[in-house]
């Protein structure tokens, strides 16, 4: 049987953690992205200019950028519950 050095498991466990960093940094970018894609579609909605439904594909497309930062937060968390050893990791 092979056993893990402790040392092995405290960097592997550093390593998750950094991930989970990670994880939840680019959440807030996808929560950043879909603002902007918000804004602009509020934009575009008082520009005459602008492309009949290009309002209205920023607003899903802002959704679709919603739910990956809400799935990443969900990621983090679970390697986090994983990392640190408290039990399964969330279902979603």
């Amino acid at each position: 049987m092979v056993t893990e050095s402790p040392r092995a498991g405290t960097a592997r466990t550093r390593e998750l953690l950094d991930h989970v960093g990670r994880l939840r940094a680019d959440a807030d970018l996808m929560d950043g992205y879909a603002r902007r894609l918000r804004a602009t579609a509020a934009t575009l909605g008082t520009c005459p200019a602008a492309p009949g439904g290009s309002g209205a594909a920023l607003v899903r497309q802002a959704a679709v950028c919603t739910s990956a930062a809400d799935r990443l937060r969900f990621a983090a968390e679970a390697l986090l519950t994983h990392a640190r050893g408290d039990g399964p990791a969330p279902v979603s």
